[in-house]
């Protein structure tokens, strides 16, 4: 009599091959997927990561206050006195005295209350060299802001310097900035010490 093996055979006794399942992504999940990425590129779009970030997210006063800027505007006089604060308060100081052989005074200056075709280059293209202010000689340097401040905010800068302090001298108006730069559009240097603006008003004489 033969005997025969009790296992089974190799086929009932091994588990089938695992096969994998077939589980298909969500649509939910795709469409906050899409969501994401389309939020995504809209911010870097808005977000400009090519800008220097030394220039931060560059809004303005007004969008982040509310409050209307220190520039001019159609409906809006610029103020002298803010603008003052902001561009030259660090030199000439808040009583127009500057600082004692480095930056000049203000308060009756000769260069402040004459010319205002003369007084108004100095803030148009600055002036670095000796310049010489109510008998005292100064040699520093004053940076141009005419690519800085338009027509209506030099005449305001002018007009509260000319008028404080002491000073009595006749307003300006935006035309006659507009006039003055128009005098010396071409120029990209700034003026050099008081002998070149001693030239410079001679050859208004008569103008």
């Amino acid at each position: 009599m033969s005997e025969h093996p009790n296992n089974p055979q190799p086929q009932h006794r091994e588990n089938p091959e695992p096969q994998e399942a077939r589980h298909p992504i969500p649509y939910l999940l795709l469409a906050m997927i899409a969501m994401l990425l389309s939020w995504a590129l809209g911010y870097l779009m808005a977000a400009r990561p090519d800008a220097d970030p030394a220039l931060g997210d560059q809004r303005t006063l007004t969008k982040l206050t509310g409050e209307p800027s220190l520039a001019s505007s159609s409906n809006s006089t610029p103020d002298g006195a803010q603008l003052y604060a902001s561009h030259c308060l660090a030199c000439h100081q808040s009583t127009g005295m500057g600082i004692p052989h480095v930056f000049p005074p203000l308060a009756g200056s000769q260069w402040v209350q004459g010319d205002a075709r003369v007084l108004l280059q100095i803030p148009l293209h600055g002036i670095a060299g000796a310049l010489d202010v109510a008998g005292q000689q100064y040699s520093g340097s004053m940076p141009a802001m005419g690519g800085q401040l338009d027509d209506g905010e030099l005449a305001a800068i002018t007009n509260y310097i000319r008028s404080h302090w002491g000073n009595t001298a006749e307003p300006v108006d935006v035309e006659s900035v507009a006039a003055a730069r128009a005098l010396t559009k071409n120029r990209s240097t700034p003026w050099n010490g008081g002998a070149e603006l001693q030239q410079f008003t001679q050859s208004l004489a008569g103008n």
